[in-house]
């Protein structure tokens, strides 16, 4: 069996956003046919149980330091994540370093150096690309650029999320394609799909009607794209679909949405974190399955896309940004609903599924038919097997 270690700059107990989704599976789904080493972190967390077992799983947390007031960046520099890392590469005798997120590329190239072991980064997102988009400072895309395109050249595998973000990392850091290998993320069809008993407890719990229509948009909310998008929600789509619905309601689900009440209108409302989880209810499943219709009105953003997964996955109609889908595989007019910007047309595809039942039944059902066809945590997470038999070919033939 392969030796594994996963450092990872989040905890997954309960995941809180796409990357740390993605890491919770690839662990979950890894430790069944390897020996599995995983660090995490307090940093926003939830405090939830650990709920994966496994006789070959070893799972540690980095003691909490003043550092984590650096947040993600602190994994650049945090000693005591360093020295965690260190001691679990030792304890497992992991043949693979596994860095999950840009940020802990400096700890596994640090393993790398004093183990001589090969290291595979898992990157969400071109994050240089990511931060242009939401036209962060220019010192601040300067360091990603050069802290992104150094960890290209030392990881020996990267998995990119999609293979958009694949030829951002081909073209900006001039990668080879055979070293980039795309696993897509997945939403679990177990624990999203349409639960009729949970769209009536949520419902009534927000006071909601039985002929009022919810849209409802799902992100983590200190993240700018989600911060953008309320704003057009709030803007630009609540008055025009209010006016001439008003029995019609807009639902924001995410953490750290605290800095977004200005937005909160007469039936625009924020819920705050709501798990994932299969065992707690109601959950996210059952939120979204109290909401009529998805919206992704994002004009930038990066990554995952995995609320339209979810969604998908809940037989939930969709109308998004071209750039809110960026990378899935799902049909314009067939699966989803697609528009270029958060524009007139946007509203007026979204006024369309408001008034039109039978559409808003067969773009659900047909683009839970895709997620089922196409988004499958267990085939994906499978797809590293090709990552680490290309490493054991390189080892062989170094010999």
């Amino acid at each position: 069996m392969r030796k594994i270690l996963v450092l990872s700059p989040s905890d997954i107990f309960p995941p809180v956003d796409g990357n740390s989704e993605n890491t919770y599976h690839v662990v979950k789904y890894l430790a069944s046919r390897n020996i599995l080493g995983v660090l995490l972190s307090r940093i926003f967390s939830q405090g939830g149980p650990v709920d994966i077992s496994h006789p070959e799983l070893t799972i540690r947390y980095c003691p909490a330091s003043a550092f984590d007031r650096l947040q993600y960046k602190s994994f650049l520099v945090n000693p005591y994540y360093y020295r965690a890392a260190d001691a679990l590469m030792r304890d497992v005798g992991a043949d693979i370093i596994q860095c999950h997120v840009l940020y802990t590329i400096l700890v596994g190239y640090y393993l790398k150096r004093r183990h001589g072991r090969p290291l595979v980064l898992v990157q969400e997102n071109a994050e240089y690309v990511k931060q242009v988009k939401f036209e962060a400072p220019g010192y601040v895309t300067l360091v990603l650029k050069w802290l992104e395109g150094f960890a290209c050249r030392v990881a020996d595998r990267i998995v990119a999320v999609s293979e958009v973000d694949k030829r951002h990392m081909v073209d900006l850091y001039d990668v080879p394609e055979d070293k980039i290998h795309v696993i897509n993320h997945c939403a679990d069809e177990e624990v999203f799909r349409y639960r009729a008993d949970g769209r009536t407890e949520v419902r009534e719990a927000w006071g909601v009607g039985q002929d009022d229509m919810v849209m409802i948009y799902v992100g983590k909310m200190d993240a700018p794209h989600n911060t953008v998008a309320t704003q057009y929600i709030a803007e630009r789509i609540y008055p025009v679909v209010s006016a001439q619905y008003p029995n019609s309601w807009f639902v924001i689900v995410g953490q750290n949405y605290e800095h977004l009440l200005e937005y909160k209108r007469d039936r625009l409302f924020f819920t705050g974190f709501v798990t994932s989880r299969k065992d707690e209810s109601p959950n996210l499943a059952d939120y979204l399955s109290a909401s009529d219709i998805v919206i992704v009105p994002m004009d930038r953003g990066s990554g995952t896309r995995l609320k339209i997964l979810e969604a998908a996955a809940c037989s939930r109609p969709i109308v998004s940004t071209e750039i809110g889908a960026e990378g899935l595989q799902f049909t314009d007019r067939e699966e989803i609903l697609l528009t270029e910007d958060v524009d007139d047309e946007f509203i007026q595809l979204l006024l369309g599924l408001v008034k039109d039942e039978a559409l808003r039944e067969r773009l659900g059902r047909r683009a839970r038919e895709k997620l089922l066809a196409r988004y499958s945590w267990e085939r994906e997470v499978r797809r590293f097997e090709e990552v680490y038999q290309g490493l054991d070919s390189e080892r062989r033939n170094d010999v």
